[in-house]
């Protein structure tokens, strides 16, 4: 199984203000972003390499093997009025009807307390992938393994989601994700 995910990630309020910090990742991945690195053949890097533009993306990579690797960082959110953008490359594979492999950026919503009550997940995944849309969780796929620009409100997306109730909504954590599992 071979999986990885590239991006250059901003999350604004309105226009003016940035709620996620080095979301473009120019400085290191120390300030603001939280890593874990779960099974072998997982990594995650910074670097100007990984498309032709001069400025910074981050590479997230988990290969064969049970596991993940995963690049996160919450918020706190005063509305859920606010405007998503990513700039993203997925690419999953396996060579295995039982196995699987995914790459993702991950909107997760959380209330007050911490606890997840449903999430967005902008993905590329191998055939076996479980994942599914739901009342709470909803999914957007690659077209392709290309560079891809996402955008949206999230007001908007929560429509897509009727089992959460936006008010209960205190926290994002926005997560890139590299997946592996062997079934």
């Amino acid at each position: 199984m071979r999986k990885y995910l590239t991006l250059l990630l901003l999350v604004t309020f309105g226009s003016a203000s940035v709620l996620i910090t080095n979301g473009d990742f120019e400085q290191d991945l120390s300030v603001a972003w939280s890593e874990i690195e779960s099974g072998d053949n997982a990594s995650i890097d910074r670097s100007t390499s990984y498309d032709p533009d001069p400025d910074y993306e981050v590479y997230i990579y988990k290969g064969t093997g049970d596991g993940y690797a995963k690049l996160y960082q919450m918020t706190y959110i005063p509305t859920t009025d606010l405007e998503f953008s990513a700039s993203l490359k997925l690419s999953a594979s396996s060579n295995s009807t039982t196995c699987w492999a995914a790459g993702a950026l991950i909107i997760a919503y959380l209330d007050d307390t911490g606890d997840l009550l449903g999430d967005t997940k902008i993905y590329a995944a191998s055939y076996a992938c479980p994942w599914t849309s739901g009342p709470t969780s909803s999914l957007i796929q690659a077209a392709d393994s290309n560079w891809h620009d996402y955008s949206f409100n999230i007001n908007s997306e929560l429509s897509n989601l009727p089992g959460i109730n936006p008010a209960d909504i205190a926290c994002i954590e926005v997560s890139l994700y590299g997946f592996a599992d062997s079934g």
